[in-house]
């Protein structure tokens, strides 16, 4: 090590200030800028490690992991530090300096260095006895108050009980305990939540076998205590932190009674903070407030949340601007496109706008990442979507978790921009072949997946269609669709029947059959997420539901709305039968 470090060391090592390792890595990065070495480079690496890296997304299986994860311009994945730079003469590095050092916070990190990534790293197990040098100093931190931020040390401490119980050590683990509850009352403030509650989380709920009846019995009490107190006098937030880990508790112990009063409470605190609130809000807030009931199993107080929820629906609506944007498209580029969409006859022209107009599942995806990437914030949160009522009917969550939602969200709206093209291509197509209601009946029922039976139904339902009495043609052709895709999966040897619960059969449900391998079998997977998009899956457009079920308002039935169930059906009609 340079001499910088080496004095650098020194002074950490006798040092009991309150620190952090984020500090501590700082105080070495600068005194090992230009340094290689492998002494220097264990030091480096060794408080670069962020803690609690078990349950994320390519991690090493380990407590400890990369401060940082990144694709780089070559595809590949980066990061920092690497368990790559974590070797023997490491370890080895890291065991000498956690018998040296004087500084808890220190020790611990090196011994649990050792604990956690020896087997990882270099293939061998630790001794034991290093488990116990870690935890006894992570409870010198604790009980010492080295850290800089109190969830750091409640960090600290639960890791060390964790330790401790991992190995059987009833003793230290107790101290764990002990050490813990002395913790939460020292740190605890009640407007605070993250500060709190984490000793009936990790001890009752947990469950740990050795905790005394009057421990746990005190940590109750104690939230029940502030339970009380933060239902009157702060946030709904802060009180739902102290009713759930209390309502799960009563409810493992078969309490149902108690279940209903704390989360009673809770509902009451939510439903009385949203006197006053922009309407949007409130009917955010009472979403949560029925998942929770639901959750709970309180059935009516869940019924009445909804009752209000569809009562604020319509000054949701009211409250909600809108948006717009236009773009100029150059009369002599639309008149290329249209040209070239339209050659080669008819049926060419039909089967080029089925093509043209299914979206590309792969396409979307990516536009939604690299939106993601230059606007993050957009893509972290949880969107709530409303029907013409402000009922909410869908959430999507963030791009982590829920990369199909927004996947499915942002096509809705790219189709919003599409159907502009898509209503110019079929006036166009019109225009050149000035075709009729009986020769596009026709050419549709040229696909055995389309009954003769229904012929005159769909005959109509164009009809309705071309005559711009797009009411009539959507309520016709819908449900034709639907019809057409269970005649496929029967053709396919697929079954169309499911047993109900009154002992008899009924029909699948339409989203059940777009799921059904044969139909992504026989239309890949582009169209058949697509058909899901745009006629079952209320984060989409959602038709076949809302025009069956008689949800739809009157201006859903519009040129846009039938020109996509009419490119549906073109889609359909592309399936021919194989005569080879």
């Amino acid at each position: 090590m340079n001499e910088e470090l080496v004095r650098l060391m020194e002074d950490l090592d006798h040092s009991k200030e309150i620190a952090s390792e984020y500090s501590i890595s700082s105080k070495i990065n600068r005194a090992t800028e230009n340094d290689q070495s492998p002494k220097a480079i264990a030091e480096r690496i060794a408080f670069g490690f962020c803690e609690e890296y078990l349950d994320k997304p390519n991690g090493w299986g380990t407590y400890f992991g990369p401060m940082m994860v990144w694709v780089g311009d070559d595809g590949k994945a980066y990061e920092s530090p690497s368990i790559a730079l974590v070797t023997k003469e490491t370890i080895e590095h890291w065991r000498s300096r956690s018998q040296e050092t004087n500084n808890p916070l220190m020790k611990a990190r090196y011994a649990g260095l050792i604990w956690d990534l020896s087997e990882a790293a270099v293939d061998e197990k630790p001794d034991y006895r290093i488990a116990i040098d870690y935890v006894n100093a992570l409870l010198d931190v604790t009980d010492n108050d080295l850290c800089e931020h109190p969830t750091e040390a409640i960090t600290k401490i639960t890791r060390a009980f964790k330790v401790a119980s991992a190995l059987n050590n009833r003793e230290l683990a107790e101290r764990c305990v002990e050490s813990a509850i002395k913790l939460e009352d020292r740190i605890a403030e009640d407007d605070k939540a993250g500060l709190w509650g984490f000793c009936f989380e990790l001890f009752v709920l947990g469950k740990y076998r050795n905790l005394s009846e009057a421990q746990e019995q005190n940590l109750v009490d104690d939230l029940e205590s502030r339970l009380t107190r933060v239902s009157k006098e702060h946030s709904p937030w802060v009180c739902e932190s102290a009713a759930i880990p209390l309502a799960t508790y009563y409810r493992s112990k078969g309490m149902n009674d108690d279940v209903a009063r704390v989360i009673g409470v809770v509902g009451n605190c939510f439903e009385d903070t949203c006197d006053g609130l922009a309407p949007i809000q409130v009917s955010s807030w009472l979403q949560h407030v029925h998942d929770i009931y639901i959750s709970f199993n309180m059935i009516e107080n869940a019924e009445l949340v909804s009752k209000k929820i569809s009562e604020v629906g319509p000054s949701v609506v009211e409250s909600m601007q809108e948006f717009s944007h236009s773009m100029e498209i150059p009369k002599e580029k639309l008149e290329a496109y249209l040209a070239s969409m339209t050659e080669g006859g008819l049926h060419k022209t039909l089967s080029r706008i089925a093509a043209q107009f299914i979206p590309k599942k792969g396409q979307v995806e990516q536009q939604v990442l690299d939106l993601a990437k230059n606007h993050p914030l957009t893509y972290l949160f949880t969107k709530t979507l409303q029907d013409h009522k402000g009922r909410p009917v869908a959430t999507i969550g963030g791009i982590e978790e829920d990369l199909e939602g927004n996947v499915i969200h942002q096509l809705s709206q790219n189709m919003n921009i599409d159907s502009f093209f898509l209503r110019h291509s079929f006036n166009k197509a019109s225009e050149v072949y000035g075709f009729d209601d009986q020769e596009l009946t026709e050419y549709i029922f040229q696909s055995p997946i389309f009954e003769e039976s229904k012929k005159n139904l769909i005959h109509t339902g164009i009809q309705a269609y071309l005559a711009e009495n797009y009411i009539s043609a959507i309520h016709i052709l819908v449900p034709q669709a639907e019809a057409a895709i269970r005649t496929l999966v029967e053709l396919m040897g697929g079954a169309t029947l499911r047993k109900n619960r009154q002992g008899g059969l009924q029909l699948r449900m339409f989203d059940d059959l777009l799921r059904d391998e044969r139909v992504e079998d026989c239309f890949g997977t582009d169209s058949s997420f697509y058909f899901r998009m745009l006629l079952t899956d209320q984060r989409g457009w959602n038709m076949r539901n809302d025009v069956c079920h008689g949800i739809s308002p009157v201006g859903a039935f519009n040129y846009s709305t039938a020109d996509r169930i009419m490119h549906v059906v073109l889609c359909l009609a592309q399936v021919r039968e194989n005569n080879a």
